[in-house]
């Protein structure tokens, strides 16, 4: 077997063609700075052995003449250059011109990023093992179900800063046997270019034992020093760990302090738990004890100042890591999840905090604007995290991230998981929600009736009847209220199964001239409506019910009207309000709600209805047909509902209650 050693790009036997814009490349190629402090300690903490892990990054200057195989590397971005013309792509000629510029100098930047109290990247180089995976694998992470990290895709960060799209891996790590072994090996993300016998060669090559593109084993003089995790014949036992070599970085004007901001921003969870520790070569020393003044100098703020979201972001984390903190002012709950296990939440209350929950997994921030956990409108000013501390939990969340690990997205479970995954997600919402009600809410001392302007406006409920003639003091302009058209109202619930109303069938039963839907279902009308307002939580009815209807035509028999005051409808979740009102009789009634429009009211499907308060003496609510069938009312009496739809929904709600 051969044992060259340089760099080799394999013949492309199939005719294939690797473009400049490399996809693993362009996920990252936006911000590269910030998704480099995301992704490399991430991968650090998910080959952690004790903690803390540290992460040393240094800026160094190497002589050309010390780049092994550098000769093999310059006439291959030639090739590539020319390559790039062909292709008529102003990006990648860019690219290799200055790539040219960089191998004609005498010396080149390497930023170096190294870890310590880590296992390495386990080999050997065989399908299936994690040094596999990060040097030749697209796609495949050999992690485990709890890790940060998950797609594979994150190895690519380091690649979008460097000047050649050349990175050097050298690692030591551990067998089953106990065993020590140093690999180093080289790899460039290039493009596809053609030799001199017309061969067609992949973009993608690798320093190495050219013989399979194998890694260099051992500690030996074909790799440089400034490559090796220990000296020739040195102890290997406390080289354990891993070196990321990134070749032609380029060091812009304040990168130190962007770096730092940027791993303060993802893993500040990591840090404060003692998990982490960074120290950044000349600049910043980033662990437990500086986290504090790292996020209030100018420097690290400035660093960011450019990144979007920013300097908000900076200031978030600084508010969650008041909430990390063990002050009296922080409130500590938890939970059992069925899916997710043990959770813990942290609430902090306190004027101008966001209003803001703080997912973090493994010490890193997911995200801050996790579904159902978006808007709090109703609450105090505060911060909370959330934390799932569960295996099975982690594992479940991890399985919903995308690649940049920012969100959870149910749909990227396997089919069995999905509906586990969405209920996870609704629950812990809920639970959230209830917690910050506890410990958050805006207490609600009165509830007045503000009736001072209501002589000079219609009141709908009076189908525009415009009664109040005002004239203006003055004397010369007489000032009427405007006739109010009245609104069409659409069938009051959506039919059950499958069913659905045409076109025809609307327009009839809006003006009148039918008497029932098509599908034959019962769609009755009904009186003593009011409309509340998510957003303020107000009806914007009158107290009393309407007189002769509200628009729509009773279908069947006709239907008694339930007069009903202070309807309030309040946000929960995008698909759930918690309605109350005050009902005028005793009895059975049927209610339903609807889309309160400008000309038209259109029907919102009930799907579930509980209700808020214990209610031992009465029935649960009955739904179906997407309205409540049979609800008991006392006159008087508050009535409180959790009201699921069948969609999310925003704007205006009309609540309708007509008795049964």
């Amino acid at each position: 077997m051969s044992t060259k050693i340089g760099f080799e790009f394999p013949i492309d036997s199939a005719g294939q063609w690797d473009g400049f814009n490399d996809p693993g490349m362009e996920h990252f190629s936006g911000n590269p700075f910030q998704h480099l402090g995301r992704e490399v300690p991430q991968n650090t903490i998910d080959a952690k052995i004790e903690a803390p892990v540290h992460i040393s990054i240094a800026l160094k200057r190497i002589k050309l003449a010390d780049l092994p195989d550098v000769v093999s590397l310059r006439q291959v971005v030639e090739r590539c250059a020319a390559s790039a013309e062909l292709d008529d792509s102003d990006k990648a000629k860019l690219f290799f011109d200055e790539a040219k510029s960089l191998l004609s100098k005498t010396d080149i930047q390497v930023l170096q990023i190294s870890d310590s109290n880590t296992s390495g990247v386990s080999g050997p180089c065989v399908n299936g093992r994690p040094f596999f995976a990060l040097l030749k694998a697209t796609g495949q992470s050999k992690k485990g179900s709890t890790s940060t990290g998950s797609y594979g895709i994150g190895k690519f960060a380091p690649f979008t800063v460097s000047g050649l799209r050349t990175v050097f891996i050298s690692t030591v790590w551990e067998d089953e046997a106990g065993g020590l072994h140093h690999y180093v090996q080289g790899k460039s993300v290039l493009m596809s270019f053609t030799d001199d016998e017309g061969h067609t060669h992949r973009g993608t090559g690798y320093w190495g034992v050219s013989a399979g593109c194998m890694p260099v084993e051992g500690i030996n003089e074909s790799v440089p020093a400034w490559l090796r995790r220990a000296p020739v014949d040195g102890d290997l036992s406390v080289a354990k760990g891993t070196t990321l070599s990134i070749l032609g970085f380029s060091p812009v004007k304040g990168w130190q302090s962007t770096l730092t901001a940027n791993i303060i921003e993802n893993f500040f969870g990591a840090i404060k738990g003692g998990e982490l520790v960074v120290d950044i070569e000349n600049s910043h020393h980033i662990d437990a004890t500086s986290l504090e003044g790292l996020l209030s100098n100018p420097d690290v703020i400035a660093g960011v100042s450019e990144q979007e979201g920013e300097p908000e972001k900076i200031q978030n984390v600084a508010n969650y890591l008041e909430a990390l903190g063990e002050g009296p002012s922080v409130v500590l709950e938890s939970t059992e999840n069925l899916h997710l296990g043990h959770c813990q939440l942290r609430i902090l209350v306190g004027e101008k905090l966001p209003k803001k929950v703080a997912v973090l997994r493994n010490g890193m921030l997911i995200t801050d604007s996790m579904q159902h956990l978006k808007r709090f409108g109703e609450f105090k000013d505060f911060v909370a995290i959330l934390e799932c501390t569960s295996e099975k939990g982690q594992a479940l969340l991890r399985g919903m991230e995308p690649p940049r690990h920012d969100a959870f997205e149910p749909e990227r479970l396997s089919p069995d998981k999905r509906a586990a995954g969405r209920n996870a997600l609704r629950d812990i919402g809920k639970w959230v929600r209830a917690m910050l009600q506890r410990h958050a809410q805006d207490p609600v001392e009165e509830e007045t009736q503000l009736n001072e302007m209501a002589d000079f406006f219609a009141d709908e409920a009076e189908e525009g009847a415009a009664k109040i003639k005002d004239e203006n003091p003055g004397g010369a302009i007489i000032i009427r209220a405007r006739p109010i058209k009245p609104k069409k109202n659409l069938p009051s619930y959506l039919p059950g199964n499958d069913d659905t109303l045409n076109d025809e069938d609307i327009e009839a039963m809006v003006d009148g001239s039918n008497s029932e839907p098509s599908n034959g279902d019962d769609a009755g009308g009904g009186a003593g409506g009011q409309a509340a307002n998510d957003s303020h939580n107000d009806a914007s009815g009158g107290d009393k019910a309407p007189e002769g209807g509200s628009g729509s035509q009773p279908l069947h028999a006709a239907t008694a009207p339930v007069a009903i005051k202070n309807v309030r409808a309040v946000p929960i979740l995008p698909a759930v309000r918690r309605v109350a009102f005050t009902p005028s009789m005793n009895g059975i009634a049927r209610v339903r709600l609807e889309d309160s429009g400008a000309d038209t009211n259109r029907p919102l499907a009930i799907v579930a209805a509980t209700w808020h308060d214990k209610h031992d003496d009465v029935p649960p609510p009955l739904v179906e047909g997407g309205i409540i069938k049979k609800l008991t009312i006392t006159a008087g009496k508050r009535c409180v509902l959790d009201v699921e739809l069948g969609i999310d929904f925003e704007g205006t709600m009309r609540v309708v209650a007509d008795a049964v």
